[in-house]
């Protein structure tokens, strides 16, 4: 019993660290106002900014929720969370398709190129 009791307290204290780290986190991003934060990025990162909050504030209320006691099974918390991942993923696949793909050079091309630049008196 007095080993439960132990290992409850250890949850307690580490949930209690992860409290003060999320808080930490609310305040470095606190400390700009939302619209001027968001508009000294990209768009992209604009958008993942605002699901990744989003996400954040609405997990926070659904623990919030279950250490009152409130059964999260069919409440509205749980539609917005499922709503929020569905457009996180959104954002993440227009992040795939906005990274560069690699890019050929092609080197025949580029000394045809050179070449009649120089009056085609070079040759590479």
């Amino acid at each position: 019993m007095e080993d439960e009791v132990e290992e409850v307290l250890e949850s307690f204290d580490e949930l209690e660290e992860a409290v003060k780290k999320i808080e930490d986190h609310i305040k470095k991003i606190g400390k700009f106002p939302l619209k001027q934060l968001s508009n000294s990025i990209a768009p992209l990162e604009s958008a993942k900014l605002h699901g990744s909050l989003a996400f954040a504030l609405d997990s926070l209320f659904f623990m919030y929720l279950k250490t009152q006691g409130v059964s999260t099974k069919d409440h509205p918390i749980k539609k917005e969370l499922d709503r929020i991942k569905k457009y996180i993923r959104k954002i993440e696949n227009a992040s795939k398709k906005e990274e560069p793909t690699g890019r050929r050079i092609d080197k025949k091309a580029a000394a045809r190129f050179i070449q009649s630049g120089m009056g085609g008196k070079r040759k590479f």
